[in-house]
């Protein structure tokens, strides 16, 4: 039985493993089930709060759809990120010591960097490119694309480009500080824009950021037109040596996620514990079936409290959060 059968049962209310007892297999092209953490991260909002996330009106840059934009509209800023927030959020921040959420991460990072390696896939679409996405909005794709993006940033020998393709809500680049600046949608609008007008440098050296843009119509279009063709092959080939994570939008929320799908050598797919049905994890897989899942991320498994007793971690905006292999801990059965 393979691991997306087995989170499908336990979706399907069949009594869940232990904690520990899942080992991460080989890395393959074949769907599998990716590691994350099994402990919640406290303050960490399900959809960020545009106030909270937003830079000052100041730092944004916003152009006219309707007109080309001049290359000195843009330029390359260094995005300033706030490691106290987003510690306090429940992100990894560069320079914190080994816990349980950064050795859980280093288990996906693990297997999306074998994965990248030349060789390592069957199939012919680049494999440094890496789309996160889940079936609904909500069910944790931002923050595990963020994490994952700190995670690998802090790669001896590695570098990682984040990039926001779910402009509708731009909770990516809210985190960035890099809300309503110029990004993708703008470069696929506008053909005389360079990689180097959207591609923003951060505080963190070996990771660097594309915002979503200012350009909120035709989104699907965008991404399945050959500008984003083109542009999948010029990030694959000119930073063959980077991992390039796209946040993308929920599948059946949107049609932009098959849209980009098919461009992108991994696929991963979160899938909140407790929550997300089976028919419903049974038509994202359906929606991306010409496509390759590298894995599913278990988000918000429940977490076995002191005293032995099972409940959710809450955080500020009470959303307990917990990632797994697959497994879950103790036997309760999910909302659907």
């Amino acid at each position: 039985m393979s691991t997306i059968e087995r989170a499908m049962r336990r979706l399907g209310g069949e009594p869940e493993a232990p904690a520990g007892t899942a080992t991460a297999g080989e890395a393959t092209a074949a769907p599998d089930a990716l590691a994350a953490p099994a402990t919640p991260a406290a303050d960490v909002p399900s959809s960020l709060p545009a106030a909270d996330v937003a830079p000052p009106a100041s730092h944004v840059t916003t152009s006219d759809s309707g007109t080309s934009p001049s290359r000195q509209q843009f330029g390359r800023p260094t995005l300033e990120l706030d490691f106290e927030r987003l510690r306090r959020l429940g992100f990894l921040v560069p320079g914190d010591p080994a816990s349980r959420l950064s050795e859980e991460f280093q288990q996906v990072k693990r297997r999306l960097i074998a994965n990248a390696t030349p060789g390592a896939t069957a199939l012919g679409t680049p494999a440094n490119l890496i789309m996160v996405t889940s079936s609904m909005p909500g069910e944790g794709k931002t923050y595990t694309t963020m994490n994952l993006a700190m995670s690998i940033a802090m790669e001896i020998d590695r570098t990682v480009l984040a990039i926001d393709s779910d402009i509708l809500k731009s909770d990516l680049s809210r985190l960035f500080g890099a809300f309503n600046r110029t990004g993708l949608y703008d470069y696929l609008a506008h053909p005389d824009l360079d990689l180097a007008d959207i591609i923003q440098r951060t505080n963190v050296p070996t990771l660097s950021f594309v915002p979503a843009g200012t350009i909120r119509d035709g989104i699907t279009e965008r991404l399945a037109s050959q500008a984003m063709i083109k542009l999948a092959s010029e990030l694959a080939t000119r930073y063959a040596d980077r991992l390039i994570i796209f946040d993308a939008p929920p599948v059946l929320a949107m049609s932009g996620a098959a849209a980009l799908a098919p461009l992108i050598g991994q696929v991963v797919l979160v899938v909140e514990a407790y929550k997300t049905a089976r028919e419903t994890l049974k038509r994202t897989l359906s929606a991306l079936e010409h496509v390759q899942i590298t894995g599913l991320v278990l988000n918000k498994i429940r977490h076995q409290a002191a005293g032995g007793n099972y409940g959710y971690g809450y955080g500020q905006y009470g959303h307990g959060y917990g990632y797994g292999y697959g497994y879950g801990y103790g036997s309760q059965q999910p909302k659907s």
